[in-house]
């Protein structure tokens, strides 16, 4: 029916006429693809993408030298181990891409049916292609996406559900152009039309173009917007059937557009790991050159003929391939099944997260999700915590309060649907209930009523809607809830509303349940019954909300032919536009409001002639059908001639509740020594009065205020006054309030002075702000000079920019969609579980990270130290120390489990105690546990341990051979065999201290690590194989002899005596860490723990827990 043209460079070009073919289509056709693999690209893709990492593209180096050389060591010494991890990463790609092939084609071989060449026809979904005439029946998907052009309902409307997009489960109502008025099936069959639109975009919110329709000579142009296009994904729901254009298809769907996009967020352990494995390839690299080097010169040196016998004279050849030996005896050093084994631990460790029962929401039944893995450990290095205000702090539940009409205030009591007069004093005892209403306030009301996108649920969900408000109301009289619920507080009679805003939504009900009604808002008609009465409107257009505008508007023809346009909005945006009305009052009222915490709007109306508004509408029509950047800014400047000359209505005020948790939220993660911002697009005093009452604000707190500075200078002196005051007073509290405006200025033109006033708060509130200047705010933090780790937290759309730009995104599962949700890094239901995901999930899973890695590096380092060691008393004559097998072995069988188990389960403090004690966040900040500090230590470690593994044997060898059963003395191979077994206890055991968690499975790893190198040695020992070494019952010898057992014991303890001081200095740490907080506190700090506010003695109960804890851990141990 259907084809498309893509000559225009800046948009997209659909034409539609019944005898189009769909084969000259320029588009792709619907087929989804999400798999990367084919049965011919699997292989070479897969390698080429498993080679690109550092570690396998060195061992691949190996590999290749071990095969191309004499090599010391068997080839299979570093192939086999390669081709393990190749081959099990390649297995689990591979499946993983099958699976989303089977359900590629599930969906691809779905049957759509389509209306090609006048005729209805069943197709594959994968065959539909641009243009085409798709026909949609109830409860089915939409197989792409679609601009809508009939309906089968007599409005034009259809519903629509995306959960399957955004999550939300509510329905949402979409209209068939205006263009096309009143379309019959016959119409749609013989269009001839054509659909300009913007090329494909993911946001799923963004869509504009223009629908030309030819009839005869006659052409008629409308607009197009979102709310008349099917997303692909969406489901048709109480509607028979739609039909609608196809316009985006297959790879251009925004749903598969939106499955394309990967934000590119590095945790800090992942850029340590990859420090210091550059750092080990530099110290490999040095090790091989220094070795080649000392062996040519001990070549020159005849006192090493006896031993080596004579050598071949040197040449750059002979230099190279001795450097080549010496990599294949090193490479060891570099830990092959570090990324395998991180990225296993993160991914297993990542269900913890969402099986955290204490996290999941049991209102909502929600749990919480973990959008990614990468970046778990990330969550216990959090030093800035942004937030958003409305659905993070608040319920995000609107009631209804307070309005201000000609100059009045009024209230409604928890929903009881009457509004009482406020005397002059605002004491509300004293209010007196109306009987009867002034015509400003009838007008108010039906302003309020009409100036909406909401929309009146259908008549499939009634029934439930009745149950649950009765069942509610019941509950609230007899006060077993306390909970005000607008909706649920209504007459069970009333309809139920939806709406995408929560404001639009309380205001609409308040006024229903005062007495006036929408009971009808289907495409542009609308009714409103007030008693026995019904008006009668008809909506001739809408001016939409968006979050630069901060207003929205509707233009209504009533009964009588007069045309209305109501706006309502931010007094910021709404203000400037009134010509008429008590201005002076409604602020002083507005003021008041916002001082009580109540979000507030403005309302205002206009009554236009016939004349006016068809010269505006022309203006507006025609910048709606632009199709470009510039579109945004000739709508705004359209709107605005249409909205400017009102007159005042009034203000409303509706209250958002704090979340439950919120304060305590907040005090302990600020004594985690985490910063807290607030970024809300609310006023000023609404945003300073939540920040007093959820605690972000203290008594006693002196409120720097940075409002309407829009200067450059002004700013700039009003902040160096600041930062004098900050220098000057460093024990007292401050707190920062900006507005928008200023913080752009000030961003633009002094952003280090910003910076730093800002930092040097103990809290700051940022209202009237843009999601532009909220991830602003959060890139001006990451860009400081000490580069803090920083986390953003919001519940809607204009909350996603400072997620994605934050290096942690969590997502509030709200009533403003799920877009915050889906961007987010990790989402759940309420606030108050941030708390337990920072201070119980960050910490442990930092902790499990950090010694996975320094383990992986340590005990390689282990390994390979003897063999160095061995070429100096070897003459470096390239002998291969251990034998291949147990090389092969020791990565994958001997020291693998356990450290993995580890990762997993590992608890250095329980979670009641991480919850109880916050400050126990800060004894890993700054990456403590993956410094340089800790990384020499641990290397030192390993160096000891390899020094005491190599050198006891060696002196007792030394000393006396004969340690055999037998009396014969130990060989080469018995020799490196007890150094290896005495490796692998020492490895094993040295975890077994770092941890204070002992759980069945981690202990029984150790000793099955510990059992398994003795049962499968002498396995191999007895087979009589000679792989590498002659190793031939070597093994079986050595179980035999009392000093093989002696000597390893004595080794082992040596060994890990170090290991157990600095354990037991470390377990004292949260001690030294505490007084040293203490000691830099401010002093007003320090007095507030002797104040009667609940935190008495923290940091001496801290110091207490501390000790006790650790001791009872050691007596475990010992």
């Amino acid at each position: 029916m259907g084809s498309g043209s893509s000559t225009p460079a800046e948009h997209r070009t659909i034409f539609i006429k019944p005898d189009n073919d769909p084969k000259e289509t320029e588009y792709p056709v619907n087929r989804i693809a999400t798999n990367k693999y084919t049965l011919w690209n699997f292989l070479p893709k897969n390698l080429f993408e498993q080679f690109r990492r550092v570690a396998n593209f060195y061992f691949l180096i190996t590999a290749l030298i071990a095969i191309s050389i004499e090599s010391p060591v068997s080839p299979l010494t570093s192939s086999l181990p390669l081709m393990f991890v190749i081959l099990v990463t390649a297995c689990k790609q591979g499946y993983e891409d099958w699976l989303r092939y089977r359900s590629d084609q599930r969906v691809n071989r779905a049957l759509v049916t389509v209306i090609r060449n006048s005729y209805v026809q069943d197709i594959y979904c994968e065959n539909v292609v641009v243009g085409d005439l798709v026909r949609v029946n109830c409860d089915e998907d939409v197989p792409c996406d679609l601009v809508l052009l009939f309906s089968s309902d007599p409005t034009g409307c259809c519903y629509v559900t995306t959960s399957n997009l955004d999550g939300e489960t509510n329905l949402k109502t979409l209209q068939v152009p205006r263009v096309l008025s009143t379309p019959s099936i016959s119409d749609i069959v013989s269009l001839e039309a054509t659909i300009t639109c913007q090329h494909p975009l993911a946001d799923l919110y963004n869509f504009h173009g223009k629908m030309e329709i030819n009839y005869g000579d006659e052409r008629n142009t409308g607009f197009l917007t979102v709310d008349n296009l099917l997303l692909r994904g969406a489901r048709v729901k109480d509607t028979a059937y739609v039909i609608g254009c196809a316009i985006y298809t297959g790879q251009d769907t925004k749903l598969s557009l939106n499955s394309k996009i990967t934000t590119n967020k590095f945790s800090t352990a992942e850029k340590s790991i990859n420090k210091y494995l550059i750092i080990f390839i530099v110290l490999l690299v040095v090790l091989i050159f220094s070795s080649a080097l000392t062996k040519a010169l001990l070549e020159l040196n005849p006192t090493w003929d006896e031993y080596l016998g004579t050598s071949d004279p040197i040449t750059t050849y002979t230099f190279i391939v001795d450097a080549l030996a010496f990599a294949i005896l090193y490479n060891y050093i570099v830990p092959i099944s570090l990324y395998v084994t991180a990225e296993m631990q993160k991914f297993l460790g990542s269900f913890y997260f969402a099986w955290d029962i204490k996290m999941y929401d049991e209102e909502s039944d929600q749990p919480a999700l973990a959008n990614t893995s990468d970046l778990n450990e990330e969550l216990g290095q959090v030093e800035y915590l942004f937030t958003d205000k409305t659905g993070t702090l608040t319920e995000n539940l609107m009631v209804f309060r307070r309005c201000s009409v000609d100059g009045r205030t009024y209230l409604e009591r928890d929903c009881d649907g009457s509004l009482h007069l406020l005397p002059e004093n605002g004491d509300e005892t004293h209010a007196e209930k109306l009987t009867v209403w002034k015509p400003e306030i009838w007008h108010f009301m039906i302003g309020i009523t009409l100036c909406n996108v909401v929309h009146i649920a259908p008549s499939s969900q009634r029934a439930s809607i009745v149950a649950r408000r009765s069942v509610f109301r019941k509950s609230f009289r007899e006060k077993k809830t306390t909970v005000v619920n607008s909706s649920l507080l209504m007459d069970p009679n009333l309809p139920e509303y939806q709406a995408a805003s929560a404001d639009e939504k309380a205001l609409v009900e308040a006024s229903a349940r005062c007495g006036v009604v929408l009971q009808k808002n289907n495409g542009d008609e609308m009714e409103i019954r007030i008693n026995n009465d019904v008006l009668k409107f008809r909506k001739l257009d809408t001016f939409e909300f968006t979050s630069e505008r901060k207003r929205m508007s509707v233009v209504v023809r009533d009964g009588a032919g007069d045309i209305w346009l109501y706006c309502k909005g931010a007094d910021a945006s709404v203000y400037p536009l009134i010509v008429k009305g008590k201005v002076a009052e409604s602020n002083k009222h507005v003021e008041d409001f916002s001082g009580r915490g109540l979000r507030t709007l403005v309302v205002g109306f206009k009554k236009i002639s016939k004349s006016d508004y068809d010269r505006l509408m022309t203006s507006v029509e025609r910048a709606r059908q632009i199709i470009g950047p510039e579109r945004a800014a000739h709508v705004e400047r359209c709107y605005r001639s249409v909205e400017k000359g009102l007159t005042l209505l009034g203000v409303t005020a509706v209250e958002d509740r704090l979340q439950e948790g919120v304060q305590e939220t907040l005090e302990a993660l600020r004594a985690a020594g985490i910063k807290i911002w607030v970024l809300t697009g609310d006023k000023g005093e609404t945003a300073e009065n939540i920040a007093y009452l959820c605690g972000h604000f203290k008594k006693g707190t002196e409120i720097l205020r940075l409002m309407g500075e829009a200067t450059a200078e002004n700013c700039c002196v009003a902040l160096t006054s600041f930062e004098r005051k900050l220098e000057l007073e460093p024990y007292k509290q401050f707190g920062l309030i900006m507005d928008g405006a200023s913080m752009t200025t000030a961003y633009r033109d002094c952003p280090d002075l910003l910076r730093s006033v800002t930092m040097a708060c103990e809290s700051v509130v940022c209202c009237r702000m843009s999601p532009l200047q909220k991830c602003e705010m959060v890139q001006l933090i990451k860009q400081s000079g000490n580069r803090p780790v920083t986390a953003a937290i919001g519940d809607g759309g204009n909350d996603v920019s400072m997620i994605q730009q934050a290096h942690v995104g969590i997502g509030i599962m709200g009533k403003e969609g799920r877009q915050a949700t889906m961007s987010a890094d990790f989402a759940f239901a309420k606030f108050m579980f941030l708390r337990r995901a920072l201070l119980v999930h960050g910490h442990w899973y930092y902790i499990r990270i950090s010694i996975l890695t320094q383990y992986f590096f340590y005990k390689n380092l282990t390994l390979v130290v003897p063999q160095i060691f061995f070429g100096i008393h070897s003459g470096f004559s390239t002998q291969v120390l251990f034998d291949s097998v147990y090389l092969m072995c020791y990565n994958v069988i001997f020291t693998s489990i356990p450290v993995l188990l580890y990762g997993l389960l590992e608890q250095d403090h329980v979670a009641d105690d991480l919850l109880k004690f916050p400050q126990l966040y800060k004894l890993y900040k700054r990456n403590y546990l993956l410094s340089k500090k800790q990384f020499c230590l641990w290397m030192a470690s390993g160096i000891w341990h390899a020094s005491v593994s190599y050198f006891v044997p060696f002196g007792y060898w030394y000393i006396n051979p004969t340690i055999l059963y037998d009396n014969t003395p130990g060989g080469h191979w018995a020799y490196s065999t007890l150094i290896y077994y005495v490796v692998i206890m020492v490895s094993n055991i040295k975890l077994l201290l770092h941890s204070t968690y002992w759980t069945v499975p981690f202990v029984v790893s150790i000793i099955l690590s510990c059992l398994s190198f003795i049962l499968l040695s002498l396995v191999y020992s007895s087979l009589g194989i000679v792989y590498d070494g002659d190793i031939v019952y070597v093994m079986n010898k050595l179980c035999l002899s009392i000093t093989f057992w002696l000597l390893t014991t004595v080794t082992v303890i040596i060994g890990l005596l170090p290991d157990y001081a600095i354990v037991l200095y470390n377990s004292y740490r949260p001690m030294r860490v505490q007084r040293k907080n203490l000691h830099k506190s401010q002093k007003s700090e320090i007095d507030d723990l002797s104040n009667g506010n609940g935190n008495v003695g923290i940091g001496r109960r801290l110091l207490n827990f501390s000790t006790q804890k650790y001791k009872l851990s050691f007596t475990k141990m010992k």
